[in-house]
């Protein structure tokens, strides 16, 4: 609002301006006429045998000359006052208009840390708190999109339902401090395994998920699985303590296993439990209700 306020008393002032310089034109041409009648006069004067009568309309003239220069001077110190305000007015302007592409600058700057404060807030919102690994919400999305493109593409993809085998007793032990460290360290090397459009998420506590996509075999899901709990397994220290943490892993493979984002997370976590009663590393389910162990 302030920036065409501006703009419009920066046009009706120059419009003014304007009014004023003409004026200056009009008057200069008013004292070049008088100049020229004065030169006309002149040489009427100096004439050596004069009439009477042309004598008085010589000086009649030259009486009105003098009026239209006298008239002149009065209206030139006029316009010379009114011009000087007009350019003490034009400075204010220009200068108000700095000031408002200056706010404008610093308003655009406002905005600009606002538009990233409000991106890293919905980068928070959708991270987990200590992994800083996407939290459900993001996964389940993830989830959707891919099933949507697997049904579209006639594609498989799996899904890893991964759980840390006795963390109630890290934290009992050692304190929820190193249980934070182990579930990081966790996040950190299932991270590894995955590639650009993958994603692993924790899902709660000492749960983690992990979503494949485009899974060519069951077998290649499988080995990965077992690299994954080897990966894990391998000693994280924290303080003096040295931690040699067991998981176990459910894998549910669409469309074999299930069509929908519910029926998967359900029989991945049916896999996952199975591998955890029979203390065999992976699972994959089976569609007809039996597990395959591995």
């Amino acid at each position: 609002m302030k920036s065409k306020d501006a703009n419009k008393s920066a046009s009706v002032k120059k419009a003014s301006l304007g009014h004023v310089l003409k004026k200056n034109e009009k008057i200069k041409k008013t004292v070049k006429d008088a100049a020229n009648e004065l030169t006309s006069v002149n040489k009427v004067l100096n004439q050596e045998e004069i009439p009477v009568q042309v004598i008085k309309q010589a000086l009649t003239q030259n009486e009105d000359v003098e009026h239209k220069v006298t008239k002149a001077a009065a209206d030139l110190k006029s316009v010379n006052t009114k011009l000087s305000k007009e350019l003490a007015d034009r400075m204010g302007i220009e200068s108000e208009l700095a000031a408002t592409k200056t706010e404008l600058a610093e308003v655009r700057v406002d905005l600009s840390k606002a538009q990233i404060k409000e991106e890293e807030a919905q980068k928070i919102a959708l991270q987990d708190a200590l992994t800083g690994l996407p939290n459900r919400v993001l996964f389940e999305q993830g989830l959707d999109h891919g099933l949507i493109q697997a049904k579209r593409h006639d594609r498989r993809l799996a899904l890893l339902f991964i759980d840390i085998d006795k963390f109630k007793n890290i934290n009992d032990s050692h304190g929820h401090d190193a249980g934070d460290q182990v579930l990081v360290t966790v996040a950190n090397r299932l991270q590894t395994f995955v590639r650009g459009e993958d994603r692993v998420s924790r899902w709660g506590g000492d749960e983690f998920v992990c979503l494949l996509l485009e899974v060519k075999q069951a077998a290649d899901v499988i080995s990965l699985a077992k690299r994954m709990i080897d990966r894990i397994a391998e000693p994280c220290k924290f303080n003096e303590n040295v931690f040699s943490i067991k998981a176990s892993i459910g894998i549910a493979i669409y469309p074999t296993d299930g069509e929908t984002a519910d029926i998967l997370f359900k029989n991945a976590d049916t896999a996952m439990y199975e591998a955890k009663r029979t203390k065999k590393r992976v699972v994959l389910f089976q569609e007809s209700g039996e597990q395959k162990t591995n």
